[in-house]
């Protein structure tokens, strides 16, 4: 009897096509503004840019689907989104933020698979005023 692969290559090449998204990951970092003032910003991981991606509503429960909160000027919706990565990335830290369609999510959690062939991320919106 040949032993079946659970994971890996195999899979991730049987369910490429499914990946129709692609994301970027972006570190935090300091970078000098047009006065020579260093100012935070993120800036794409390396080896972590156009990952190939399955984007979806983040609806782990009813509870975090959407949730509102309140400043001092205006109340706000967060929105979250799950998205899994075909392939296995350690590297990915809760600090770093990901980049869907030109918009900046905050890494909520990362949970990569036991056969390390996928990572995926819970994402939220970035709060108006956070870099």
């Amino acid at each position: 009897m040949r032993p079946a692969t659970i994971g890996g290559n195999p899979l991730r090449n049987s369910l490429s096509a499914f990946f129709t998204s692609s994301v970027t990951i972006l570190r935090a970092t300091t970078a000098a503004d047009e006065y020579g003032e260093e100012i935070g910003t993120f800036l794409p991981l390396a080896d972590h840019i156009a990952l190939p991606a399955m984007v979806a509503s983040g609806d782990v429960s009813i509870r975090m689907k959407r949730q509102e909160f309140r400043t001092s000027q205006a109340t706000s919706e967060m929105e979250y989104r799950r998205v899994l990565l075909n392939g296995y990335h350690p590297l990915i830290k809760r600090t770093d933020r990901c980049r869907i369609d030109d918009v900046n999510w905050a890494i909520i959690s990362i949970t990569c698979d036991i056969t390390t062939t996928f990572t995926e991320l819970l994402v939220q919106t970035v709060e108006t005023g956070n870099i």
